[in-house]
């Protein structure tokens, strides 16, 4: 299984514009498992390199006022932690909900969908440094392109019709998990309580 460079850019414009066919021609390479995970390392670790240099540019750009990011590796740890989770979730919940996908494949569609972010992140950053104030714009663009991309992702692995309910339902998730890691941390102490 090879995609010449022609057929990469083909799938990602299909993704973005036609996401149910581009899930399925996805599935349809059906890479081996080890290929996934592998898959999933390289994004992991191009995810955190470019965070690390959209912090440098952010630290130049305010003359090093904010505080220091985290370790890269730091930050491929959290990425690929959030990855793996992200795939289970998308799996495990719409499978509670009587869907048809999964974990593997829920893998490669987690791992392809942050592969196109990765690519807008590129582009957000070069259109960061030539216009500053396109910064906002940009990011707002990115998170509407994940919500966008996760429910049509979650719909076409697991069979699901009504896009509505999808997107609730990856709300709901998302909402939930973020208020559970957030106890979790606080207990850990990792996270400090929030003060009243």
């Amino acid at each position: 299984m090879e995609l010449q460079r022609a057929e990469v850019i083909a799938l990602v414009r299909q993704t973005v514009l036609d996401p149910p066919r581009g899930v399925a021609r996805l599935l349809a390479l059906d890479p081996p498992l080890q290929a996934r995970w592998i898959g999933l390392g390289i994004v992991m670790t191009l995810s955190a390199l470019l965070a690390t240099l959209s912090e440098m540019m952010l630290a130049v750009a305010t003359d090093h006022r904010i505080a220091p990011a985290p370790a890269p590796i730091t930050m491929v740890i959290v990425q690929g932690v959030l990855l793996v989770y992200g795939a289970w979730a998308m799996a495990f919940f719409g499978q509670r909900f009587g869907g048809r996908g999964q974990f593997a494949d829920a893998l490669l569609l987690v791992v392809w969908m942050e592969f196109v972010l990765i690519l807008g992140q590129v582009v957000q950053l070069a259109m960061v440094a030539l216009f500053p104030m396109s910064a906002l714009v940009l990011t707002v663009a990115l998170v509407g392109l994940m919500f966008w991309l996760l429910v049509r992702f979650t719909a076409a692995l697991h069979g699901f019709e009504n896009i509505a309910l999808v997107a609730f339902g990856v709300i709901a998730v998302f909402v939930g998990s973020a208020l559970f890691f957030g106890i979790v941390l606080v207990v850990l102490g990792v996270m400090p309580a929030p003060v009243a």
